[in-house]
């Protein structure tokens, strides 16, 4: 959720990334986030997430990983509606990292990622590198209090996926990335790299066709 004055809505795009970063990968600090999706249909959906620093060694199996986060770790439940045109409602709570840890460990539907953060530009940016089913997906965000616009895009973001629902977490919770990435990958290669052109210019950072759709 936006701290930024928004209130209960997100304004963020959302974009692939083929392989993580040197610039992301510098990040002295990445967090680990485990987050349950607890209900999810139609775009609304109901997550519990508990996050921390990501620890040096750690498992694979969810429960092993919310359980590596240790006493420093924050839990939240948030509720969130379906997305349109770059904003989301997305209304979120802190509660007690243990009961969302427990939360996370019981739940069926879970997505477990390490998160970068760098700033560039003039925007903070955060790149999701995704673990376990969803390896090795790599997804990159940015965020900010008010509609994403006139966006300076890094040369990193392969094609935006804003629109896209099957990069949403709660569609990769159900539907994890390793089965269906090869026929992603495809379909990508033979369509080529795609932006938004709704939300102002785009502007390119590298030398980059801007396509649009």
């Amino acid at each position: 959720m936006s701290d930024t004055g928004a209130g209960d809505f997100e304004f963020e795009r959302k974009f692939f990334v083929r392989e993580l970063p040197a610039v992301v990968a510098a990040d002295p600090s990445p967090a680990l986030i485990v987050q349950a999706y607890l209900f999810a249909a139609d775009g609304y959906a109901v997550r519990v997430r508990v996050q921390g620093a990501a620890p040096t060694e750690m498992g694979t199996a969810p429960g092993e990983l919310a359980t590596a986060l240790g006493e420093d770790s924050i839990g939240t439940v948030t509720t969130k509606g379906p997305a349109v045109g770059g904003t989301r409602y997305e209304a979120e709570r802190e509660i007690d990292a243990l009961v969302a840890s427990e939360i996370v460990r019981r739940a069926e539907h879970v997505v477990a990622k390490i998160r970068y953060s760098v700033w560039l530009g003039e925007d903070g940016w955060v790149v999701d590198r995704f673990l376990g089913g969803n390896a090795p997906l790599v997804l990159a965000e940015v965020e900010r209090g008010g509609p994403v616009v006139d966006l300076e895009i890094p040369a990193f973001c392969a094609t935006e996926l804003s629109d896209d629902d099957r990069f949403r977490n709660e569609y990769l919770a159900y539907q994890p990335y390793a089965g269906w990435a090869e026929d992603y990958l495809r379909e990508f290669d033979r369509r080529g790299p795609a932006f938004l052109d709704s939300l102002g210019q785009n502007q390119f950072d590298g030398n980059r066709p801007s396509d649009r759709r």
